[in-house]
């Protein structure tokens, strides 16, 4: 049996549609950004919120305006001028927004050129339609956002002394999705506070889990599931928790399980995909290594077309299931050495069929692709997942580097 190689997947870039919280409601007396691009405060209804009192955070904000009866995603570059350790954030913004992101990136100065070579003017707001900051340019990991208006934010019930770390001169970038259903256009202001505490009082660093199964594909006027399993690389207290779908989304479940996959205990449940609840365990909840976090995302798609993962939210879907926790670990929060887990009935023997059957220079490899994956059955997960391991490891050298994961994954069973 042969296969043809993965040519692309698993890109950082979907960071940059997915990850979210939202506000809650502390004040503070106005004080001068420890941000550029930062002001006093917004001026919008609603999103008044008044800044960290001097030494205690930054606040940053966004303005920009939406023509009539448009989707639009726009977004914006800050560097930060001082060492930063987060414990809770605030977020005020338009009703209408879709959702409002914050990320941190590699850069050590705002970019000017994306990563096409396109030069672009980022010295305030710009357009990033269809995926936001990380479908042009680089980003590293999330730093929380608001997906609704009146959710618990992800940066959020930490102890006193748990903070998440932002270095000083780190790039942050925003990001805001809005759709405007109205006849008229729409001026939209974010404010967000990053309520810090002095380094001294932080004694540990938190970090916001982020987990992204890529092998979604919802087939026109049917419904789908997507499923994956992360590990629990070290003993870590799980503070909040949420998905992220797109409008096929139906919701997700999301459990605690043993190193067999014997589940120890329900984590969270969502039925919808606008407004998922934040789950928040006070004072946090435990896990440790060997455990793992096996979660699936619920689609119907009504349409015409089949729906792949991807980042635009008007014809991709996405499953993200994320929150904040403690202390930082990266192998656990980016999910290193996850399972891929179908929700079909296909064998070993036809799932390697299928994959050898997705052509990488046809348009349409993805959708084949990720097919065969979330058609498989759930019994050859490990097998399927050290061969995907595999090809993207070994690139254009996948036909002779993984040909054990290749026999391996021919006999695995669905018994």
């Amino acid at each position: 049996m042969t296969i043809r190689p993965l040519v692309s997947l698993l890109c950082l870039s979907a960071l940059a549609a997915c990850s979210s919280a939202s506000s809650s409601s502390s004040q503070g007396s106005p004080s001068t950004p420890a941000a550029d691009g930062g002001d006093d405060g917004g001026t919008s209804s609603g999103t008044s919120l008044a800044p960290p009192a001097p030494g205690h955070g930054i606040q940053l904000t966004m303005e920009t305006t939406i023509a009539a009866s448009t989707e639009d995603e726009r977004c914006k570059f800050v560097q930060t001028t001082e060492d930063l350790w987060v414990n809770s954030e605030e977020i005020r913004y338009t009703p209408g927004s879709h959702h409002f992101l914050l990320y941190h990136t590699p850069y050590t100065s705002i970019p000017t050129v994306d990563n096409q070579g396109n030069t672009i003017d980022t010295s305030g707001v710009f357009d990033c339609p269809d995926g936001g900051p990380g479908a042009y340019f680089n980003v590293d990991r999330g730093l929380g956002g608001a997906q609704s208006p009146d959710a618990s934010p992800i940066i959020g019930g930490l102890p006193s002394d748990v903070a998440v770390h932002i270095p000083a001169g780190s790039v942050l970038a925003l990001d805001l999705h809005v759709l405007n259903a109205t006849s008229k256009a729409l001026d939209v202001t974010v404010v967000m506070n990053m309520n810090t505490i002095p380094q001294s009082q932080a004694k540990v660093e938190a970090g916001i889990y982020f987990f992204y199964n890529p092998f979604i594909r919802v087939p026109a006027g049917a419904k789908s599931q997507a499923r994956m399993s992360c590990p629990v690389t070290s003993d870590v207290t799980i503070v909040n928790a949420q998905t992220h779908m797109h409008k096929q989304g139906l919701g997700g479940v999301a459990n605690l399980e043993d190193s067999s996959g014997k589940v120890l205990q329900p984590l969270y449940t969502s039925q919808s995909w606008t407004d998922p609840p934040v789950k928040v365990w006070s004072p946090g909840m435990g896990v440790s290594a060997p455990q793992q976090i096996d979660f699936l995302c619920n689609y119907d798609n009504p349409g015409t077309a089949d729906v792949i993962q991807g980042l635009s939210a008007a014809k991709n879907e996405m499953c993200v299931y994320a929150g904040a926790y403690y202390p930082r670990d990266t192998n656990f929060e980016n999910c290193t050495n996850p399972t891929y887990i179908g929700t079909g009935a296909a064998d070993g023997t036809a799932t390697l069929q299928c994959m050898a059957s997705a052509d990488p220079s046809s348009p349409n490899f993805d959708d084949t692709y990720f097919g065969c994956v979330v058609s498989s059955c759930p019994a050859i997960a490990k097998p399927m997942t050290a061969l995907i391991s595999c090809e993207l490891q070994n690139g254009a050298s996948a036909q002779t580097a993984c040909s054990t994961q290749v026999t391996a994954l021919e006999k695995a069973t669905c018994q």
